[in-house]
C-alpha cells in the first residue's frame, strides 16, 4: 500500500491534469478509486488538502487566471457532490486573496460575484456565511476607500445580495456615525491672500477658466462650506444650541451661494473640458472632497458637486427628524427648528430642480429614496423584524379580498336560503327599513309595569314579581331610557331593588293622566317584553323576599300642594331646608333661583323626590314651628 505522501502527490498530479483539460468527473472518479478504501470524513480533507495546495502553486507561479477559476470551481462542484465540505469554496478563494496583491485580488473577485445565486444555497450558505463575510472584511482591511472605491463597493453589494436584508451584522442597528470620516480644509491666511493673484494664471496640469465670473472666494465662505461636513458626519451636534446657530448660520449662506451661483450643465462642465492627468488613462474619480481654496469656484459651478452637497442636506434633516430608537431623548427639535428645517427642504429641492441635467427628475427621484428611506427606519425602530416571503403575503391579500361592488345588487339573485332571499327583498332601501316605526319594541311604561286607570278615578299598578332577576334588569333599562326619577339625587339610605322599583312605579303611576287609556293591554306588553334581548340574566342576584303582598298606599306631597303651600313658606324656607336635611351648598344652589317662592317650590320638589310622604313633612313643619300657617291647606 503506498503512503500517504506518494498518494497526495499522485492526487495532485492527476488534479492538475484535470484543471488543464478542465474535467473534473475524471479526476473525482481516479480519487475514489485510489482512496476507495478510505473512510469518508479522510477522503473529504485529502480532497480538500489537494484542491488548496494545486492553487497555491499555481499562484506562486503565475499561472493564467482562467486556470484558478476552474480550480475554484472545481472546489464547488466537489461540494455539491459531496466529495469536500461546504466551506472548502470559501478557503479556495480566501487562499487566493491572501496570496495576491490588490489589482489581482480585484479579478479573482469576479469569481464569487458571478456566483451569487449558488452561495445563497441552503448547503453553502449555513456552512460559508461566516467564513465569506470574514474573508471579504479582511479584504476590506486591505483597501483604501479612497484608492480604491470601487472594489470596496463592490464587496459591499456581493454581501447586500448574498445575506437577507434582516442579517443584523449588516445593519447599523444602534445609529452609529463614521465620527473619522474628516473632512480637511486650509486655514492658510497667505493662500486666500494670494488666491486673486493666481486665480487669472494657467500653468501646467491646472483646470484653465476661460470665462472669468466675478465671484470671488473668500475665508469667511470657504471656511463656511467646509465646516458643514462636520455636522453631516456627525449629525447629533446639530441638537446642541450653539451648534445650531452656527449650522443654520452657515446653511443659510451656502444656499444663498448656490441660488446666486450659475451651475454648468454636466455635458459643458469645466471638469470635462479640463484635461486632468490620469496614471492609466481612464476617467478620474475622487472618493473625498478636494477642498483646496482654488477649486471652490469650479466645485460651486459643477452640477454633480452640487447635487453631492444638497442631498447631504436633505439627508441630515430627514435624520434629525424623523423619530429614531436609539437617539437621547433631549434630541428632539423644538418647534421653530423643525419649520426652519421645513422650509429650507423646500428650496434645497428648488435648488435641485433648476441643477441642469434633468433637475425635476433628479429631485423627484431623491424624494422617493428619502420616503423609502423612512420605511427603513421605522422597520429598524421595530427590531428589524423578519421579512415575510411574497407569496405568503399574495395569500393573505387573496383571503382579504373584498366583494366587488357590483354583486351587491345581484347578491338577493343568487342561490341562497329562500328565507335570506325574502328578507333581502322585504323593502328595497335598507336604512329605511331600520327606521321603520314597526322596529320600536321598546314598551311604554305603563305597559311594562301595568299602570292601568280606573273609570272613577286614581290607577290600579298589577302586581309584578320583583324578586326576577330577568324583569329588574329589564325595568331599570327602560326606566333608563324613559323615566327621570332614576337620576334624581338621593340622600336617603339604600334600599333594596324591589324597594327601589316600588316606589319608581307608584312615582310613574301619580303622573299619569287619569284620562288617558292604554292602547296596548297587558298580555301584549308581556309578550313584547318577553322578545327584548335577555343579554345579563345574572346582572342583579336575587334580593330577599318582599314579605308584604299588597303595596300600602300613602298621602304623598304633590306638585298642586307644594305650588299652594309654598307662598306661605317663603318667608322661613331656609330654616325649613334645614329642617329637611338639606347641606348649605345645596340651600346655596335654591338661592340662585329669582324669587324667595321659586326657591321654596324647588327645595320642596326635591325634597318630594327623594321622600315625599305627607306624614313625614307634616312632623318636620311641626318641629320647625310652621305648621300652623299651612294646616288648612294640608288637610284640606
Amino acid at each position: 500500500m503506498p503512503s500517504y505522501r506518494a498518494l497526495k502527490v499522485d492526487l495532485s498530479a492527476k488534479f492538475k491534469d484535470s484543471v488543464k483539460k478542465d474535467n473534473f468527473p475524471e479526476f473525482l472518479k481516479t480519487s475514489k478509486a485510489i482512496l476507495s478504501s478510505w473512510k469518508e470524513n479522510d477522503f473529504k480533507n485529502i480532497i480538500e488538502l489537494t484542491i488548496r495546495e494545486v492553487l497555491l502553486d499555481l499562484v506562486k507561479n503565475g499561472a493564467d487566471i482562467t486556470l484558478l477559476e476552474r480550480v475554484f470551481q472545481f472546489s464547488i462542484d466537489a461540494a455539491l457532490q459531496d466529495a469536500a465540505a461546504g466551506n472548502v469554496p470559501v478557503f479556495v478563494i480566501g487562499d487566493m486573496f491572501e496570496s495576491s496583491t490588490i489589482s489581482e485580488c480585484e479579478k479573482y473577485f469576479s469569481f464569487v460575484e458571478s456566483r451569487v445565486e449558488i452561495f445563497k444555497k441552503d448547503i453553502f450558505f449555513k456552512v460559508c456565511k461566516n467564513h465569506l463575510l470574514r474573508s471579504c472584511n479582511d479584504l476590506l482591511k486591505r483597501l483604501s476607500r479612497s484608492q480604491n472605491t470601487v472594489f470596496c463597493g463592490r464587496i459591499l453589494m456581493f454581501l447586500a445580495h448574498i445575506f437577507p436584508l434582516s442579517e443584523r451584522s449588516g445593519l447599523n442597528i444602534i445609529s452609529e456615525f463614521n465620527l473619522e470620516n474628516t473632512t480637511a480644509y486650509s486655514t492658510n491666511d497667505d493662500m486666500f491672500n494670494d488666491l486673486a493673484s493666481e486665480k487669472g494664471d494657467v500653468t501646467e496640469g491646472e483646470i484653465s477658466s476661460q470665462n472669468q465670473s466675478s465671484f470671488v472666494v473668500d475665508k469667511n465662505l470657504y471656511q463656511k462650506f467646509w465646516s458643514l461636513q462636520d455636522y453631516f458626519r456627525s449629525p447629533n451636534t446639530c441638537y446642541n444650541k450653539m451648534q445650531w446657530r452656527q449650522f443654520t448660520s452657515c446653511t443659510s449662506d451656502v444656499l444663498t451661494v448656490f441660488g446666486s451661483f450659475k451651475s454648468d450643465d454636466a455635458n459643458s462642465s469645466k471638469w470635462k473640458q479640463a484635461k486632468l492627468p490620469s496614471p492609466n488613462g481612464s476617467c478620474v474619480y475622487f472618493a473625498k472632497y478636494l477642498t483646496s481654496p482654488k477649486l471652490l469656484e469650479l466645485e460651486l459651478s459643477d452640477s454633480h458637486f452640487r447635487r453631492y452637497v444638497l442631498v447631504q442636506f436633505l439627508i441630515l434633516f430627514q435624520y434629525l427628524s424623523l423619530p429614531v430608537k436609539f437617539k437621547l431623548e433631549s434630541y428632539v427639535l423644538t418647534e421653530e427648528q423643525q419649520n426652519w428645517v421645513k422650509e429650507t427642504s423646500k428650496s434645497i429641492y428648488k435648488l435641485l430642480e433648476e441643477t441642469p441635467p434633468n433637475g425635476e427628475t433628479f429631485a423627484h427621484d431623491v424624494q422617493k429614496i428619502l420616503q423609502r428611506e423612512e420605511y427603513w427606519n421605522a422597520w429598524k425602530n421595530e427590531g428589524c423584524p423578519d421579512f415575510k416571503p411574497l407569496s405568503d403575503r399574495a395569500e393573505v391579500e387573496k383571503k382579504l379580498k373584498k366583494r366587488p361592488i357590483e354583486d351587491i345588487h345581484t347578491y338577493p339573485n343568487k342561490k341562497l336560503c329562500p328565507e335570506v332571499t325574502k328578507i333581502w327583498n322585504t323593502k328595497p332601501n335598507n336604512w329605511e327599513a331600520c327606521r321603520s316605526a314597526k322596529r320600536n319594541f321598546v314598551p311604554p311604561l305603563e305597559s311594562y309595569f301595568g299602570i292601568t286607570s280606573k273609570a272613577e278615578g286614581g290607577q290600579v299598578i298589577q302586581k309584578k314579581d320583583t324578586t326576577d332577576s330577568k324583569y329588574t334588569w329589564k325595568a331599570l333599562r327602560l326606566l333608563c331610557m324613559k323615566s327621570p326619577y332614576i337620576f334624581t339625587a338621593n340622600t336617603a339610605p339604600a334600599k333594596s331593588v324591589s324597594e327601589y322599583l316600588e316606589t319608581i312605579v307608584q312615582k310613574v303611576a301619580k303622573e299619569k293622566p287619569q284620562t288617558h287609556q292604554d292602547n296596548m293591554t297587558v298580555e301584549t306588553a308581556v309578550a313584547e317584553d318577553e322578545a327584548m334581548e335577555d343579554a345579563n340574566e345574572d346582572f342583579f342576584p336575587a334580593s330577599e323576599e318582599d314579605s308584604k303582598d299588597e303595596v300600602k298606599k300613602e298621602n304623598v306631597l304633590t306638585k298642586a300642594l307644594i305650588q299652594t303651600i309654598s307662598g306661605k313658606l317663603q318667608d322661613n324656607w331656609k330654616t325649613l331646608a334645614v329642617k329637611l336635611g338639606f347641606q348649605d351648598d345645596e340651600i346655596e344652589y335654591y338661592e340662585t333661583f329669582p324669587d324667595a317662592k321659586a326657591q321654596t317650590e324647588q327645595m320642596l320638589t326635591v325634597w318630594m323626590e327623594r321622600d315625599g310622604t305627607l306624614s313625614t313633612f307634616t312632623k318636620i313643619l311641626q318641629s320647625a314651628g310652621l305648621l300652623s300657617g299651612v294646616l288648612s291647606l294640608i288637610t284640606s
